[in-house]
Formats: C-alpha cells, sequence, structure tokens
C-alpha cells in the first residue's frame, strides 16, 4: 500500500490509534512475542527467561501487586505528563501520534507498541518519523552517563523493526510525589498535580492552571462530594534524551531464538500441556 503516503503515514493510516491496555490490545499481544518483554527472548537470554516468556503466552496473567506493579503504574499514570513537557518544552514544534501494537511485516509474531512517532510540520525536520520511548523511574536513578538498560535497548530494537524505522528518542524523566507544603514550596520548573478517582480514572491539571487546588477540584470534579479521589502532587526534577539508532544486526542475530520460543509457544498450545521449568546450573563455592 503506497496511496502517495510516506513510511510515517503509512504506519498511522493502519495503526495510528490509541488502544493500548484495553482488552482487544492485550488480546492482541497475547498472540506475539512484544517489545516490552522481548528481552527475554534474545539469543543471549537466560534458560530461566525464556522459560518465563513461554509461559506468559500459556497461561493467563493474573493481576500483579507490589513494588513492580507500583513503579509500573507510576509510569503509566506519569507518561501524558512526560510527553507534554517533552512535546511543549524540550522539543517544541513536534507531535507524538499514538499508535496501537504494530505487528512486523515479515515476522507477524513480532509486534510493539511505540509510546508514539514524532511528526512535525515540515516532513524535512530530522525530528520527523523518530519514534520515542518514555521512561519515569520511581526509585531507579540515572544520569547523561548512565547505560540504557539492557531491557529498554531490547525493546527500542523490536519498536524500530516492526514500523521499519530509523531512530528512537529514548526520554527518561525523574518526577518525585511530595505532600502539598512541599509543592508549594518547591521552585522546580515544572510541577503540577493530578486527582485518581477509586475506579483508577486520572484527571490531570495542565502545568500552566492558575486556579488553586480547591477550585480546580471543584470545577473538575463535579461529583467531588459523592466519589472518592487522590490528589497527587508531583514535581519535575530531571530528564535526559539519548537518541537510539536502529542496529541491523539486531534481528539477524536474534530471530532463529524469537522463532524457536514461539513456535515452543505453538507447541504447548496445540498439546495443551505447559513446559517444565529449566533446571539452573548451580555452582558450589567452597
Amino acid at each position: 500500500m503506497d496511496l502517495g503516503m510516506d513510511k510515517v503515514e503509512q504506519i498511522l493510516f493502519l495503526y495510528g490509534h490509541d488502544d493500548q491496555r484495553t482488552d482487544a490490545w492485550h488480546t492482541k499481544r497475547g498472540e506475539m512475542l512484544t517489545a516490552s518483554e522481548i528481552y527475554k527472548a534474545v539469543h543471549d537470554a537466560s534458560p530461566a527467561l525464556k522459560h518465563e516468556i513461554v509461559m506468559t503466552k500459556l497461561l493467563p496473567r493474573p493481576a500483579s501487586s507490589g513494588f513492580g506493579a507500583r513503579a509500573l503504574l507510576w509510569g503509566t499514570r506519569l507518561e501524558p505528563i512526560a510527553k507534554h513537557i517533552y512535546c511543549t518544552y524540550i522539543q517544541g514544534g513536534v507531535q507524538i501520534m499514538d499508535t496501537t501494537c504494530i505487528p512486523h511485516r515479515d515476522h507477524p509474531f513480532l509486534g510493539a507498541s511505540p509510546d508514539g512517532i514524532l511528526v512535525t510540520a515540515d516532513k524535512n525536520d530530522f525530528r520527523y518519523g523518530k519514534l520515542v520511548e518514555f521512561k519515569c523511574p520511581i526509585s531507579r536513578e540515572f544520569s547523561n552517563d548512565t547505560p540504557i538498560p539492557s531491557t529498554y535497548y531490547h525493546q527500542m530494537q523490536l519498536q524500530l523493526e516492526c514500523t521499519d524505522l530509523d531512530e528512537c528518542d529514548y526520554v527518561e524523566m525523574k518526577f518525585r510525589e511530595v505532600n502539598y507544603s512541599e509543592w508549594e514550596e518547591s521552585t522546580a520548573q515544572y510541577k503540577s498535580w493530578f486527582a485518581v478517582a477509586e475506579n483508577g480514572r486520572v484527571v490531570y491539571r495542565d502545568i500552566d492552571d492558575k486556579r488553586d487546588v480547591q477550585t480546580w477540584r471543584k470545577e473538575m470534579m463535579p461529583n467531588l462530594e459523592t466519589e472518592w479521589w487522590a490528589t497527587v502532587y508531583w514535581v519535575f526534577e530531571k530528564y535526559r534524551l539519548t537518541t537510539v539508532p536502529r542496529d541491523r544486526t539486531w534481528l539477524p542475530t536474534n530471530l532463529e531464538s524469537f522463532r524457536a520460543i514461539w513456535n515452543t509457544v505453538q507447541e504447548h498450545r496445540a498439546a495443551g500441556t505447559l513446559p517444565d521449568h529449566p533446571k539452573e546450573k548451580t555452582i558450589l563455592t567452597i
């Protein structure tokens, strides 16, 4: 399909709707190895990690809890804020276009859901057609010299393969949750709050909104008297931006491993069985 569209326009025509984290999105992801988990399937991943990714495709994933779930929830809730800061204050002149899960054109058992594709008014802008991946770690520290965690490197490489694009902006942002007094006293460049309903719905306050907390809550949440809401105050501390190029050797290096793992999933689905857990080697030190 061409229709006079460039590569970015074709991607957005086919996959440019945001259904991430819906039931349909989870179902689609269950039928492929996806970018966020692909580090478990690379050729040099441990047998335990390869077993883990197979099991996630064979058994329904239970609702997670604990620190991992809290960190994921923190990052998910902050992603719209990170996107706004990136587009409005860090880059300027770019839009982030959302997509659904994008299957690989030649290997449909591989798929990726990028955080977005950068679009500019001028298609000759060097930023046009870049992917962007946001991380908002809840506790992990980073600096401009910190290596990108390999988990995220593999994630971005599969995103680039599935979209057939050449670069991804890796953006890490550090936000800190504070109480109201700390928020009032903070001199952070960017700070605001959002409200979370008991059912998980989130309402965001614009960074430049001049209304005080009480006025904002009253006007933005008309059912405030009958619904429970928690207000989360945040301050922005720092960010780093690293452009990650597509590594053309990455997929050929790992494809055999990816295919073997997906074949294992298909075989166990057909047989209605589960694989044995691999026995890890134990090294005894005396």
